[in-house]
């Protein structure tokens, strides 16, 4: 049994079977989503996770340009709240890893379950149409 619990109708229809004939492409997608971009285009599954890693890859880059700046017009102001706000920057990657590996593990387990904060984004821009 899949654990659909997304709400979106094409993503509730992946059925057991395309899960396993495109689980080995969703694991790929979160570690190079272009391999089932290209190759894996007619399977739901593998297209799933890609849609997954790509809004993760899309929202951890923005956030890290928004870091940038804010590191670089803070410690114009003062260099110590600078110093702060740099430290802090290893926030974005934290939660780039704990949404990395949760993708992983529910293309690992067969899970159709969109990422948290982020995962409804891939749907609504088609990524992946």
């Amino acid at each position: 049994m899949t654990d659909n619990t997304s709400t979106r109708p094409a993503v509730a229809s992946i059925t057991q079977a395309e899960i396993e004939d495109g689980k080995v492409m969703g694991i790929l997608a979160y570690i190079l989503f272009l391999i089932p971009l290209f190759a894996a285009r007619d399977k739901k599954f593998a297209m799933f996770h890609t849609e997954q890693a790509i809004i993760l890859w899309i929202a951890f880059i923005l956030i890290y340009i928004v870091m940038m700046v804010l590191t670089i017009v803070v410690n114009q102001i003062s260099s110590t709240l600078g110093c702060v706000v740099s430290i802090l920057g290893i926030l974005p990657w934290l939660a780039y890893l704990v949404l990395w590996v949760m993708g992983l593990l529910n293309a690992i387990g067969g899970k159709v379950k969109e990422l948290p904060v982020i995962g409804s984004y891939g749907a609504k821009l088609n990524l992946v149409k």
